[in-house]
C-alpha cells in the first residue's frame, strides 16, 4: 500500500502526520500578544512533572511571570530553569503554541512595575491604569522576596486543529 496516495490512506493518517498543521509566525505572535494565561511546567526535586495555569504578561517581547521564593515554581526553576509554556488562542483553544526554553529569574522592581502595568492594562481592555491604581496593585506585590521570571525561548511548536479538521473533513491531500 502506497500511503502517499490519498485513496489508499487509512482514516487515521491525517492525525498521525501533524507537521502540515502548524501556525505561521504572525499567527503565533498574535496568540502570544492577545492571550494572558499559559499552562506552565517544571520538575520537582525527584523528577516529577508539575503543571499549572499562570497569568503572564509580554514585557519587551518576553513571556513574563512573577513569584515569591516560597512557591514551588520558583524553587523548581531556581534549581532547573527548563520549562514549557502552552498558550492558546483566547478565541479558539485548538490554535496552540508551545514554547520550550529556560526561565531567567531576577529581582527587578522596574520589571515588576512594567509587568503590573501590563497586567492592569490587559485587564482593562487596553486602557492603562491611573497612577493611583498602579501603585495600589504594586503594593500587593511588594514582598521582599518577590522575583520576576522571563522565558528565554529555545523552541516554538504550534498546532492548528481547525486546519487539521478541515483537511480531514474535505479529505484533501496535503502531502503531495
Amino acid at each position: 500500500m502506497d500511503l502517499r496516495k490519498k485513496s489508499e490512506r487509512p482514516g487515521w493518517f491525517v492525525r498521525r502526520e501533524i507537521a502540515p498543521f502548524t501556525l505561521e509566525e504572525p499567527e503565533v505572535k498574535k496568540i502570544l500578544e492577545t492571550a494572558n494565561h499559559a499552562v506552565v511546567s517544571w520538575v520537582t526535586k525527584d523528577s516529577k512533572p508539575v503543571t499549572a495555569i499562570m497569568l503572564y504578561v509580554m514585557v519587551d517581547g518576553k513571556i513574563t511571570v512573577t513569584s515569591t521564593t516560597n512557591r514551588a515554581k520558583y524553587c523548581a526553576w531556581k534549581r532547573n530553569p527548563a520549562t514549557s509554556f502552552c498558550i492558546w488562542d483566547p478565541n479558539n483553544i485548538g490554535r496552540q503554541v508551545v514554547l520550550r526554553g529556560e526561565v531567567e529569574i531576577t529581582q527587578d522592581n522596574q520589571l515588576l512595575r512594567r509587568y503590573t502595568n501590563g497586567f492592569l492594562t490587559n485587564a482593562r481592555n487596553g486602557r492603562a491604569p491611573s497612577v493611583e491604581r498602579l501603585e495600589r496593585e504594586l503594593a500587593k506585590f511588594d514582598a521582599p522576596d518577590r522575583h520576576m521570571m522571563q522565558l528565554n525561548v529555545k523552541k516554538i511548536l504550534s498546532h492548528n486543529l481547525d486546519e487539521l479538521l478541515k483537511v480531514e473533513q474535505e479529505g484533501r491531500d496535503v502531502w503531495s
